[in-house]
Parts: structure tokens; sequence; C-alpha cells
């Protein structure tokens, strides 16, 4: 299924880069951090955060909104021949915190089927396996959803992939789901130069971060240092008391990690490239688990074909270096190359 992205602009300021595709009159935009102190020592609690190169990740969680962007262009006509689309993400009763937040609606046309629901579309996309999160990150890379940094062969098949790391010839920039190293790193280290230093918690502190709790429309409502959502705090959209997402970075750069990074600590669980026998290890935490899942000390494992309620992810890249020619008709809005910016992801899902 090859759909080739309309890229506009690849651009990076402040330490930050920012992708924009856009899908027919569609844009979709992932800001990243750069993560620099190439060669940092490994956090001795665990031996793990250790990078030798400079890469990106995007600052937030892949949301709805960009998730439907993703589906509109690979599955226009709504048939999902790779089950991209999982019903749960319709999915609005029953247990609260299974509640998804893109619809899709058959009769539309083709091109605009999926949509984020109202007040959903800055939320984090849920209900997504592993591999569903390797063809998202693909697409960013190559516009292709079975070739890019994964090949796949089959549905729920990686035939091969590429390999995480700076290209001395800077002929490529892979786009990918994170290394648990690359995770880490982004969330804990303290981006004080190569050094070993690294905090508890992604919100850069070592003290427990203030639960948070949930405006009317699911944004964060007690923004400020060291907040994370989490322990059932975040309630809104007829949820009880049984928490739910909220909308990325609504916590505010306070509660980001050293390097910029939100959410790395709840809200949702995070798929990590990294294999555990048959599992991929996942990172961060929850909206409804304690305070132990957002230390830097914890992990899990998840099945990589599992699709659950509360768990995400967010892309890596080894920076903006790629360039992708603008299909054809594009050139007819006058406009010339695009850099592409990517951003390799990895994501595994829980289980409500």
């Amino acid at each position: 299924m090859q759909v080739t992205p309309w890229i506009t602009v690849a651009a990076v300021f402040a330490g930050a880069s920012c992708l924009m595709l856009s899908v027919e009159t569609e844009a979709l935009e992932l800001d990243t951090v750069v993560i620099s102190n190439t060669g940092n020592l490994p956090d001795a609690r665990t031996g793990r955060g250790a990078v030798g190169y400079t890469y990106h990740i995007t600052n937030t969680e892949v949301t709805n909104a960009q998730y439907a962007s993703f589906l509109n262009a690979v599955d226009p006509t709504g048939s999902n021949p790779h089950d991209v689309y999982n019903p749960s993400m319709s999915n609005s009763t029953g247990f609260a915190v299974v509640k998804g937040g893109i619809d899709l609606t058959p009769t539309a046309s083709d091109g605009t089927k999926y949509s984020a629901k109202p007040n959903y579309g800055d939320k984090p996309v849920n209900y997504v396996t592993f591999h569903d999160a390797a063809r998202f990150a693909n697409w960013a890379m190559t516009g292709d959803t079975e070739n890019g940094f994964y090949v796949f062969n089959g549905t729920d098949t990686i035939a091969s992939q590429g390999i995480h790391g700076a290209d001395p010839h800077h002929r490529t920039n892979w786009v990918a789901l994170p290394t648990e190293d690359e995770w880490y790193k982004a969330a804990y280290h303290k981006n004080d130069g190569p050094t070993g230093n690294y905090f508890l918690y992604p919100t850069s502190s070592d003290s427990v971060p203030t639960v948070a709790v949930a405006t009317p429309t699911g944004d964060i409502a007690n923004p400020g240092a060291n907040v994370a959502n989490y322990n059932f705090g975040a309630n809104w959209d007829d949820t009880g008391t049984l928490g739910h997402v909220t909308t990325v970075g609504s916590a505010g750069p306070e509660s980001a990690s050293p390097y910029g990074t939100s959410d790395q600590g709840g809200n949702i669980y995070e798929w990590t490239e990294t294999p555990s026998g048959s599992n991929r290890i996942i990172r961060g935490g929850s909206l409804w688990l304690e305070e132990h899942t957002l230390r830097s000390t914890s992990s899990s494992v998840h099945n990589p074909l599992t699709q659950g309620s509360s768990l995400g992810f967010r892309l890596v890249s080894l920076g903006p270096i790629n360039v992708v020619p603008l299909p054809t008709a594009a050139w007819l809005f006058g406009s010339s190359l695009v850099g592409l910016i990517g951003f390799v992801c990895r994501r595994r899902t829980m289980t409500a």
C-alpha cells in the first residue's frame, strides 16, 4: 500500500524540528526535539539510556488527529487491508477507559472516512498494535506502509528492518519506533553532557509527580511542575473515577523532560522497538497505574499483536536529512523540493 505524502517543509529551529505532511488538503504536523549529548553514559540504576548518536524524537505521543490523517492517506476507501484501524477506536461506551478517539464513517467521501472525535483530536491514539505503529513510521518515512525502516511480509510479519544509528555518509534519514535506550534517554537523562545522570521520573524530577486532574474537555487542569496523568486522576467525558487520557503536552513545559518531551510518564504506555522474547518492551506507565510505573526502574512487555486501550507511541529519527520528491500534481501548486524529517516510532498496546 503506497501513498506518497505531500510534504511541505521539515524545518529545524531552536533545537526542535517540525515535519509537515499533507495529504490532499489535510496537513499532518509532527514536532520533534533533538536528543544530543552523544555517547552519554548509561543510568547506573538500570544500565539503560546510553545512545551513541544524536537523534530526534516526537515531543508528544502520536495523536488521534495525526493517526486519522494517516488512515485517510493509506486507506482512503475504508477497506482496512492491513488492520491499521481497530473498530474499538470508535468505542464510546462500556468500561470508560476503553474509549477510543477515531470514528470511521463509511458513507463519507474517499480520503475523509476517518475523523477524530470532538475533543479527542489532541489526545493520544490508542488501540494500535506494534505493527500499526511501525506502518505509521514507514509512511512518515517513505509514504509506503509496507516498506521503509520496517519491511513487511504480510499483516503481522516484519521480514527485515533498518539499523538505528548515525549514517556517516548522510545518505538516509530513517524513521522508526524508538529503541528502549532512545526512549529512556529522552525521558530521564538530565541533558547535562555525556554523563550518566538521570532523573527517576520523566518530569525532570526525583520526587513523586502530582496526579493530574482534567477539565471537561480533557486538558490537564492543574498544569505546572512535576505533573503527570496517572492513578485514575483525570476524569472527564463521563469516566467517573476511572481516569481518562488527556491532551498531549497539557501538563505544560515545567513537567517536560530535560530535553522537552511531554507525557513520557503517564497518559498511555508507549511501544518501544526493543524485543523481550516474542514480546516488545513498553515504557512510561499509564492513566490508571500507580507512580512506580512512571519510574526509570520500571518497564513492562506486551505481545506486539495486541490492540488495547492504554498504549500508544511516538516516533524517532536520525534527523531532517531525507528529501522526498512531491507527487507530480503538487508542482501545479507552485511547490518545490521539500524535506522529510523522520521520526522513528514504536509502540505497543495494553489490554483494558
